[in-house]
């Protein structure tokens, strides 16, 4: 039972979902091997989950696919058990353990926080500064971010929350304690009384920055980077910064930044991928990653149990390397890139 809303706001974002579903269902077929059938509910005119539950069971589902919506996902993780496994397409707000037949599947933010983590800290980083955007999404990811490199060894320096792009330069100053060099040189100026030529230095005890940004934020950053004499610095960043689209002048003023993705949107080669993107072109922007994580989710569902009875196994999937947390919720660990010349390069995967 695939259970989706297919009005209101989340609809396009269900749509993409089924789709993927529906063609890993559909490739099944056609590599002969015999997949379960599929039953689709609209959740947006569902009267209440145990209404639905004893509908699919009636129509004898062994398998719930979704919730989409929040709330939703939320009450189901308040309850005692389930009376037919669930995979959800989303995480409760709580973040407390479900009952034993609920699984949590999404693509949060915060796992590529943690994902930035491990990565900056495989290649050798250790001391950090963020730039996350102001809000409850920015708090979210930075708190993630924060989590994962501290529970390494990293240190997090200082973080700036960004939000109008006028007070950017500022922040970025404040951030490398541009301003105190500046007033340094200027009472060295006083003391010795004569004009001194000196170029503001940043602070040295920063090895990367840690950035998640939309692509508009991103493009204004890394020049206002360059500027504030912080342009060495190395960026790592989540996938919000790439639009999926490979405009090489929209990429230019992100040169260098490191960011992790979905292997979808990274492997423009993979035959499933060319086949839907002829029919379906939006599956290359940015609604594809919600379009591979149908695909993930058709393929995660036969293997939950497995991946819970072997806690080190990994399903290799189209919205990353998928495994499964003692909370029963699906981790992603994701593959890298760059941007260079405004072309999107993929990188060697790290050795950890």
């Amino acid at each position: 039972a695939l259970l989706l809303p297919q009005e209101g706001q989340l609809a396009s974002v269900a749509r993409a979902l089924r789709d993927g579903f529906l063609a890993a269902h559909y490739q099944a077929q056609q590599a002969g091997q015999n997949p379960p059938n599929i039953q689709v509910y609209d959740s947006s005119r569902m009267s209440s989950l145990d209404e639905f539950y004893r509908q699919a069971q009636a129509a004898g589902a062994q398998l719930v696919i979704g919730p989409l919506e929040k709330t939703l996902v939320t009450q189901l993780s308040a309850r005692e058990q389930l009376p037919i496994t669930t995979l959800a397409l989303n995480y409760s707000e709580n973040g407390q353990e479900g009952p034993a037949q609920l699984f949590q599947f999404g693509l949060a933010a915060e796992d590529e926080a943690r994902e930035v983590a491990r990565r900056a800290w495989a290649d050798g980083m250790r001391r950090a500064v963020a730039l996350v955007p102001r809000g409850d999404w920015g708090d979210r990811v930075l708190d993630a971010f924060r989590q994962s490199w501290q529970a390494q060894g990293g240190s997090l320096i200082a973080a700036e929350h960004v939000d109008q792009p006028v007070e950017l330069a500022q922040q970025i100053a404040d951030l490398f304690q541009l301003r105190q060099s500046e007033a340094r040189a200027k009472r060295l100026q006083s003391t010795l009384g004569v004009a001194v030529a000196a170029q503001p230095s940043r602070r040295q005890d920063v090895d990367f920055i840690f950035l998640a940004a939309t692509p508009q934020q991103a493009q204004q950053i890394k020049p206002t980077l360059a500027f504030q004499y912080a342009g060495d610095v190395p960026v790592y960043a989540t996938s919000h910064l790439f639009t999926g689209n490979h405009s090489q002048a929209q990429y230019l003023d992100l040169n260098g930044i490191r960011f992790c993705e979905t292997p979808w949107l990274l492997d423009v080669n993979d035959p499933l991928r060319q086949q839907v993107d002829s029919q379906w072109p939006q599956a290359g922007g940015s609604l594809g990653r919600l379009y591979a994580m149908g695909v993930d989710a058709y393929r995660l569902a036969p293997r939950l149990s497995q991946l819970k009875a072997l806690p080190n196994t990994r399903l290799e999937g189209l919205s990353g390397s998928l495994s499964l947390n003692p909370a029963q919720r699906i981790e992603r660990q994701l593959p890298w890139a760059e941007f260079r010349d405004g072309h999107v390069q993929r990188l060697p995967d790290s050795s950890n």
